[in-house]
């Protein structure tokens, strides 16, 4: 992930809306500063390993203001923020000196779930490279909980003089040549027989991609958001997810705003990995059909819902483990080697799918700061070379915030997208039973 964020921006940015009206930048900062020192992953940078024979350390850094930017917006409405956040949406972190900061947005007016008060709008920057999102979560819910009953922590990344970092990675470089090519030859023989248990139907097969569209382009370097704040409990449906109810929206919303009748369109899911991994990544990306051309929303829902639990049994499989053991036994001049050269930015015939949906539940509303309690939670997954608009799917309590990012220059008219996924998401909780009050 660190080098791929040096050709791409990979960044998350984890938003939370507190109901305060809290003034005072200094106090918070210093608050926010003891629940850092708590928290072993926010106490850490990355060091390149001279020469590059071996991949960056973790290595201790104490928590510092600069970790920290107090956003004072000449425009402190609702509006205002959305407009800030798309610019700050293009900053990227640079992780040897830090992989987090700390955004504050205070005063802020209108705010979701904050009627009659001004809301604190805190965000926090996470670098992919410290966590994934279910990693990230747990980052954020620390610094955000106001127990502060915890010691603080020191972590166990030491400064190594950077010649000894040298040496150990040229020792290390013949013996993960060896094991790739072990792994590798293991990693063979599982795809033979992954293909044979697909050929006979007994494992789904790979999905086979999607056509693109006007939104599978490069999104350049401008970037524009929306929120809409739901309540989960009208988008649950029996056996069924909020995020299902998501992508059945979204099945509507997209070839309404394309004008597209009769292309397929499909969206690409991240789905947490199951399987215990000592990784700071450990997720995986599938590709679904969304099934725009089933009228009735309870059976495109059911069919969304098949399709996610056939990707799952897929990407679950042991047999797709072999694959994923020799990337990482690779050695780290190969690797960037790969991520440095792999065309980017050349125009893919096909892609996974025509959006991205990131789905993580934040957990409880029980996060309080600077006296306000947390009242939604929102995130926007990053764009890429031919991924132009993304969507986020985060709640927290029973507030579910669907977010929108992509870029003016691919859709510059993103107030009506947003206003087809409201008209769409209300469709979905109408079938699932419930009034549509909120959307």
């Amino acid at each position: 992930m660190y080098w791929l964020s040096q050709r791409i921006p990979t960044d998350q940015f984890l938003l939370f809306g507190f109901d305060t009206d809290a003034t005072e930048p200094d106090s918070l900062q210093e608050l926010l500063i003891r629940r850092a020192e708590r928290i072993t992953d926010l106490q850490v940078r990355l060091r390149d390993v001279p020469l590059g024979v071996d991949y960056p350390y973790w290595v201790a850094r104490k928590v510092g203001a600069d970790q920290f930017v107090d956003h004072v917006l000449s425009d402190t409405t609702w509006p205002g923020l959305v407009a800030a956040l798309g610019e700050l949406l293009t900053e990227q972190l640079d992780v040897r000196v830090s992989p987090w900061r700390v955004h504050i947005f205070r005063g802020i007016t209108g705010a979701p779930r904050c009627d009659g008060s001004t809301a604190l709008i805190a965000v926090l920057q996470l670098s992919h490279a410290l966590a994934d999102g279910r990693r990230s979560t747990d980052i954020a819910r620390r610094l955000f909980d106001s127990n502060e009953l915890a010691s603080p922590s020191t972590p166990d990344q030491r400064n190594v003089p950077g010649i000894a970092l040298t040496v150990r990675g040229i020792i290390r470089l013949p013996v993960l040549v060896a094991g790739t090519f072990v792994r590798g030859f293991a990693a063979y023989r599982a795809a033979k027989k992954l293909a044979s248990l697909t050929a006979s139907g007994e494992i789904p097969p790979e999905n086979p991609g999607q056509q693109l569209t006007s939104l599978d382009v490069p999104p350049g370097d401008r970037r524009v958001v929306r929120m809409i704040v739901v309540s989960a409990d009208e988008l649950r449906a029996p056996n069924s997810t909020v995020t299902v109810a998501v992508l059945t929206a979204i099945a509507s919303a997209l070839p309404r705003y394309l004008a597209l009748t009769q292309q397929r369109l499909g969206a690409e899911v991240t789905m947490a990995s199951r399987r215990e991994s000592e990784a700071r990544n450990n997720f995986r990306n599938v590709g679904i059909d969304l099934h725009t051309d089933e009228p009735d929303l309870r059976v495109r829902a059911r069919k969304i819902r098949d399709a996610l639990e056939q990707r799952s049994i897929r990407t679950e499989h042991p047999l797709m483990s072999a694959q994923a053991e020799v990337n990482r036994g690779l050695p780290a001049p190969m690797v960037r080697y790969e991520v440095e050269h792999w065309p980017l930015f050349d125009t893919p015939p096909s892609v996974i799918g025509n959006t991205v949906v990131s789905s993580v539940n934040r957990g409880a509303d029980d996060l309080r700061l600077a006296g306000g309690q947390v009242t939604f939670t929102a995130g926007f997954p990053a764009l890429s070379p031919s991924m132009s608009l993304t969507h986020g799917v985060h709640g927290i309590g029973d507030a579910l915030t669907i977010s929108i990012l992509t870029s003016p220059d691919v859709m510059p008219d993103i107030d009506r997208y947003e206003a087809l996924l409201r008209e769409a998401l209300g469709e979905v909780i109408e079938a699932n039973g419930r009034a549509a009050s909120t959307v």
